[in-house]
């Protein structure tokens, strides 16, 4: 399901500040996890190759 920005900020909008917060700071730690976790499949030599003719 995808979410549109004003979606979002509408469902958000009405948390408490604490809440908000942790909910940002909890997707933000997700996100860098995933990042981690992805680099080590999209930083190989294959993936370079695989990707050069869209470069």
């Amino acid at each position: 399901m995808t979410h549109s920005i004003q979606e979002i900020t509408a469902e958000t909008s009405s948390l408490p500040e604490p809440m908000l917060q942790e909910t940002l700071t909890s997707k933000h730690e997700s996100f860098l996890l995933s990042e981690q976790t992805l680099a080590s499949d999209w930083n190989r030599p294959e993936e370079d190759e695989a990707w050069a003719s869209y470069q």
